[in-house]
């Protein structure tokens, strides 16, 4: 019978490879706090429908980063 389930005693540290994961098993509930920083997040991947109502300040925006 070929083995179908590895526990998470039989994983050593750092042997779990992005390959290794499929698409949507890491949850929100899965990432530690300040786990995802902006140099994690590829250009263009947060779109205006991802974002809240009023969830950007003014203070938080560089200069000249909004154009007409």
């Amino acid at each position: 019978m070929a083995l179908t389930q590895v526990s998470s005693a039989g994983i050593k540290n750092a042997e779990v490879k992005t390959e290794d994961i499929l698409d949507a098993n890491i949850t929100t509930a899965k990432i530690a706090d300040d786990a995802v920083t902006a140099d994690k997040i590829v250009d263009n991947a947060i779109t205006a429908a991802a974002l809240s109502n009023n969830c950007i300040a003014e203070a938080n925006l560089q200069d000249d980063c909004i154009t007409a």
